[in-house]
């Protein structure tokens, strides 16, 4: 894995978060650089034309929940159809702290820098004395960005090439907006095996908040409250195993489409008349082909295969790391509801 380096890219302003209680989330009309130091590049070719580039980033954090110390990961994807250039120098100002409105840069620097998309995407590094740029980071990655675009594209589910502790069960990884200020995130994830061909996954949220439907979070806190004796959401679906290989999906009700994280009101997939819940193929693997990856895309907690929040950061949820900010565990969606005591019971 190659060392980490800066990564920019040019991005409206958007606004989050609470605004005479409704949460609040819609893009401004101001286009600004935004820089992100620390952060590790990978790639995936996803077409004959097309490479996904995957940024990552990390901080540790201390978890009241956990009681402990863990890891928050992040991860921002852009697809790249353009020819990859090599890196050259540049003058560049030194980003400020933080992406705050208003930020102000300081002074010019040398940098080794590759351009992409139009120079909306930046991967760089700082120029270093006496030392030349075919022997920086970022030309290291250069070659490896390179050699994937020029490779042959395979149909076959794309992995993501990701150092991780081996953990050989079949676990998905998760991906989700990263709107601090919702305090929508996940707490848990359960997986609880079926049968030999079958696995239940159930997320614990912290909470569900909805957008466009805001005045109903107090109702629906309330309603979770009395009927299941707590105000966490819980969301569960299905992965369907071929050969000891995750290959599918089912979301029954809890399909997101193309819906994005604007939308609180998706339930896709519902049943039919038969019971039957519609299929989707897994599209990405963390690492290796034992951990599906699933987009929580909405703001009810509609999920999908694919991104429907490109251009927003996601938490990256491992759940088998150590140090993930979130608890794993194997009860089914029956035992995660009996855990809980509801105030009233109709049944």
């Amino acid at each position: 894995m190659v060392e980490s380096v800066w990564f920019s890219h040019k991005e409206y302003r958007y606004e989050e978060g609470l605004k005479e209680n409704q949460k609040i989330f819609r893009w401004t009309e101001q286009p600004e650089m935004w820089d992100w130091d620390n952060c590790t590049i990978s790639v995936v070719k996803i077409s004959n034309e097309k490479v996904k580039i995957i940024v990552r980033s990390s901080h540790t954090v201390s978890s009241e929940y956990k009681k402990s110390s863990v890891k928050l990961r992040y991860i921002l994807g852009f697809d790249v159809v353009n020819t990859i250039g090599e890196p050259h120098t540049e003058d560049y100002h030194e980003p400020p702290p933080g992406n705050v409105k208003g930020k102000v840069y300081g002074s010019t620097r040398p940098r080794w820098v590759i351009k992409l998309e139009n120079e909306n995407y930046f991967i760089w590094q700082w120029a270093e004395d006496g030392k030349a740029i075919e022997n920086s980071n970022v030309y290291k990655i250069y070659l490896i960005l390179k050699k994937e675009q020029e490779s042959i594209f395979s149909d076959k589910p794309e992995i993501f090439d990701v150092p991780t502790q081996d953990d050989d069960r079949v676990i998905p990884a998760v991906y989700q907006p990263a709107l601090d200020s919702w305090k929508n995130f996940v707490r848990e994830i359960h997986c609880h095996k079926i049968n030999e061909k079958e696995l239940e996954v159930s997320i614990l949220f912290n909470n569900e908040e909805l957008r466009e439907h805001a005045l109903l979070n107090p109702i629906y806190r309330w309603v979770r409250s009395l009927l299941y004796g707590r105000t966490l959401d819980l969301e569960t679906f299905r992965v369907l195993w071929n050969n000891a290989i995750p290959e599918n999906f089912r979301f029954g009700g809890i399909y997101s489409g193309q819906n994005d994280i604007q939308k609180d009101d998706i339930h896709e997939d519902k049943p039919d008349i038969s019971g039957n819940v519609p299929l989707h193929h897994v599209k990405y693997y963390f690492a290796k082909a034992k951990h599906p990856i699933v987009f929580i895309n909405t703001s009810n907690h509609a999920m999908a295969e694919f991104d429907t929040n490109k251009r927003l950061w996601k938490w990256e949820y491992v759940a088998w790391e150590k140090d993930s900010p979130i608890i794993y565990g194997t009860k089914s969606r029956k035992e995660i509801d009996n855990s809980f005591k509801p105030k009233i019971k109709f049944w």
